[in-house]
């Protein structure tokens, strides 16, 4: 009889949460529906057993929430080999790490401790029905596989305040939240007379003339975005033949970026760098790194259109190497030109 009746009311609660949120609003109840493993003290002479079980919540806060739940079935009494009907009606406190509203796939650890009513019903002649209080303790956890849907585990130590006996109770169940699962609108500054900052930049809607700015965005006094600085940056380098002032046509194509570069930065100026390797008398090689320099000019203001007072070519001669002298290779690395260039602009 006891298990048609909690049948009957897991089917009721399941109704419920089909037709209350739409009819009657929401509620912040959860309803509860698992299968209870019962580990009996070896003073019951009783079989562990299984049970259905099923329970409502009421939640005061995201935190606190009231439990009431009932387990009910037969286990097998060892002395003398009949069934007993087991039941145990609970009333306890929940206490949730984490909030009952944000996405689905969260994780609630909760604390339970409450007080109930263990009831045994011997189907036999030779016991009669025995009523034990009890107080109970466990942890468990509850996964929101959506906002409302979600699965329960949890185990709990059972005292027998009457006969002093401990018994355990691992539960695992499905549970469906009634309540509001909408965050909280913020209240509106206007009611109570506060200006109105709508888009959260520090200014208020009535002197905004840029709303809807993006969260993070800095903006000036009327609440429109600030501009952005950023950095761009370009390196030439031209090496050249021995003793020589000819641009070689494979550095043409980096000209032309630089050239590209001075037009849309007009108000740059470039120094041009000329420099040698250390074969020959230092006089030599500094005029001839002038000439390499006046090179690199040459070609940016009359074939790249840039204008002449914008550039200044130096000559550095073999006093600025970038490898060493000693080897053909290094030697080719310091035969060059250099120009770099870092512009700060705000878009």
């Amino acid at each position: 009889m006891k298990n048609t009746v909690l049948a009957a009311g897991i089917a009721a609660a399941l109704t419920v949460a089909a037709v209350v949120p739409a009819a009657a609003g929401e509620l912040p109840l959860t309803l509860n529906a698992g299968v209870s493993h019962w580990y009996f003290s070896s003073d019951r002479d009783l079989e562990n057993m299984t049970a259905p079980m099923a329970g409502l919540e009421w939640a005061f806060n995201d935190n606190w929430a009231a439990e009431l739940s009932y387990a009910d079935d037969d286990a097998n009494d060892e002395r003398y080999g009949s069934e007993v009907d087991v039941s145990l009606l609970s009333l306890g406190m929940l206490y949730y790490g984490g909030s009952y509203i944000g996405e689905s796939g969260r994780l609630r650890p909760y604390a339970a401790l409450g007080v109930g009513m263990l009831e045994r019903d011997p189907k036999h002649a030779f016991s009669d029905s025995n009523d034990d209080t009890t107080v109970h303790g466990g942890v468990g956890v509850r996964w929101m596989i959506t906002q409302r849907f979600g699965a329960r585990l949890d185990a709990r130590m059972v005292y027998g305040v009457d006969d002093a006996t401990k018994d355990a109770v691992v539960t695992a169940g499905l549970n469906y939240y009634l309540g509001d699962v909408t965050p909280a609108a913020a209240p509106l500054a206007a009611a109570t007379g506060a200006p109105v900052d709508s888009d959260g930049d520090g200014v208020s809607d009535d002197q905004d003339q840029c709303p809807g700015t993006p969260a993070g965005t800095r903006v000036d006094a009327v609440g429109c975005p600030l501009p952005v600085a950023r950095v761009a940056s370009i390196k030439l380098k031209v090496n050249f033949a021995f003793d020589s002032a000819v641009v070689q046509e494979q550095y043409f194509n980096d000209l032309r970026e630089l050239a590209d570069f001075l037009k849309r930065f007009e108000d740059l100026q470039v120094d041009v760098e000329g420099h040698s390797d250390s074969t020959g008398p230092a006089d030599y090689n500094q005029q001839l790194s002038q000439r390499r320099a006046d090179a690199v000019v040459d070609m940016l203001v009359n074939q790249y259109g840039i204008a002449a007072r914008r550039l200044e070519p130096r000559g550095y001669g073999e006093s600025q190497p970038v490898a060493s002298n000693d080897t053909a290779a290094g030697r080719a690395e310091n035969r060059r030109v250099m120009a770099t260039l870092e512009v700060e602009y705000e878009e």
